[in-house]
């Protein structure tokens, strides 16, 4: 995600998830969640998102954030951003089991005319267990209309975790560690 121009808003939804075996097939999980990008200055922009799929199930899911553009695209050198971001999960019935997850993320991305291709990493920290989880990307935005952007992202989701066991067995992990996960995102300008 790179940061928008000053005072732009962005409405922005993401569907998908890890890869999980269902009916004799492979699908991402279906997980939803929307919210909006607000450009704060040319080089920064603020975020905030709504996991649909959360609330669905009596769940509160929330994250906030910052994105920082570090680097700006000058011929062959990318553009650079940073983005921090803090996930706020708890049940909805009794506020209990509240966990919080500081998120940083770096990429590096070009544009191709009104397209744009990134990589980048995830770096999540889980605090009520002490964990860390690293997440490697590939993606690509695309536009498509005068206010409408399509973006698809594959992404090595816990890369560092051995995930031999567990709810999803390894079931699309590289090696045995982590998940491939596949997002489909849409974002329109407002």
């Amino acid at each position: 995600m790179r940061a928008v121009e000053e005072g732009a808003t962005h409405v922005i939804a993401s569907l998908g998830g890890p890869l999980i075996p269902f009916g004799g097939t492979t699908i991402p999980v279906p997980y939803l969640t929307a919210g909006i990008l607000y450009g704060f200055s040319n080089e920064t922009s603020i975020t905030a998102t709504t996991h649909v799929t959360m609330l669905l199930f009596g769940n509160l899911g929330l994250d906030v954030g910052y994105v920082k553009r570090l680097v700006t695209e000058e011929e062959w050198i990318p553009e650079v951003t940073a983005k921090g971001h803090l996930y706020v999960f708890s049940d909805l019935k009794h506020l209990a089991n509240t966990r919080f997850f500081p998120l940083v993320t770096l990429n590096g991305s070009y544009s191709f005319g009104s397209s744009l291709l990134y990589a980048g990493t995830d770096h999540v920290i889980q605090l009520h267990q002490p964990a860390y989880f690293i997440s490697p990307f590939l993606g690509g935005e695309f536009s498509f209309g005068e206010r409408w952007r399509l973006q698809t992202e594959l992404k090595w989701m816990a890369a560092n975790v051995r995930t031999a066991n567990g709810v999803f067995e390894g079931h699309a992990s590289i090696g045995g560690y982590g998940n491939i996960g596949f997002f489909l995102g849409l974002m329109y300008r407002w």
